[in-house]
């Protein structure tokens, strides 16, 4: 065998083994490093036709031992739909799945009335133990859907820096607050986990060997939570003190600046956001005005 065709061995030999390297490497990124992503791929099943399922990166506050508590997270739940076509027993369906979630009748009567209508849902963010029972039902014409949705296990707590996550159009998106301002690092971006799987193989190699620059993840704040409820209420006995309109404080460490809380009374429940109807409650004067 001459030399020229020893090195053509080579060279191919070389090409053969780096593709490997990198195909595997790949692999290892679709099934180690993006396996939960394509578990929740998985849920598209569950999502309704409407889309597919919610997702945003964590907010933390930062105790003064430096653990990290929830201040903003997606939860997981179901959402129960019906399609009215086939709803023929209407009072009796409805009399079942109230007896288990209580839903509104009036809503209900208008939309099985829609009988072109595929999907009408009739009760949102119901929990594993309420959609198991009416699941057990098997009830024609009835179906259940995972929902994910944003909560804040605080409730008020720091409302006015975190801000909360609404539509906007037909998107959701952070709005106000923290949320809204780091928007670009909280939000995911899902369309990747429907791709074909050989595409997603061989497509892009170089995004796993090299830093993508779309940045996602979690932020955390210093606001150290029970310093937080401490302002509020003393903000709040101030308020009704001396009969203020508003009222607004922050607690900076003079060391090196970190705000440990920031508050603005009256606050609001971002878990329930959309029953205020002035959004100027939404705004946080300290740092807008």
């Amino acid at each position: 065998m001459n030399s020229n065709s020893q090195g053509r061995i080579y060279i191919l030999s070389f090409a053969i083994l780096a593709f490997s390297l990198l195909l595997v490497a790949k692999l290892f990124f679709v099934q180690i490093v993006k396996n939960n992503g394509y578990e929740e791929a998985a849920d598209r099943q569950y999502a309704a036709p409407a889309g597919t399922l919610f997702e945003r990166g964590s907010i933390f506050f930062r105790k003064k031992d430096m653990t990290l508590v929830s201040a903003s997270k997606v939860v997981t739940g179901f959402r129960i739909a019906i399609v009215p076509k086939n709803i023929v027993d209407v009072e009796g369906i409805y009399a079942q799945i109230n007896a288990i979630i209580q839903i509104n009748k009036e809503e209900y009567d208008t939309k099985v009335l829609k009988k072109n209508d595929p999907y009408e849902e009739i009760a949102t963010r119901v929990s594993k133990e309420e959609v198991d029972k009416v699941s057990a039902l098997k009830l024609p014409g009835v179906s259940v859907h995972k929902q994910n949705w944003r909560f804040n296990p605080g409730g008020s707590l720091a409302s006015h820096a975190l801000g909360f996550v609404a539509f906007k159009g037909d998107d959701l998106t952070g709005r106000y607050g923290v949320e809204q301002s780091y928007n670009n690092i909280l939000a995911r971006k899902k369309d990747d986990l429907y791709v074909n799987f050989f595409a997603e193989v061989f497509s892009n190699i170089g995004d796993t060997l090299f830093e993508r620059k779309d940045k996602e993840g979690d932020i955390v704040l210093t606001i150290e939570p029970s310093v937080q409820q401490y302002l509020e209420e003393r903000l709040l006995d101030a308020q009704e003190k001396w009969q203020g309109e508003s009222i607004g404080g922050i607690i900076i460490d003079p060391n090196n600046g970190e705000i440990i809380a920031m508050a603005k009374a009256p606050a609001f429940d971002v878990n329930t956001f959309s029953k205020y109807e002035d959004p100027k409650i939404f705004g946080n004067p300290l740092v807008e005005n």
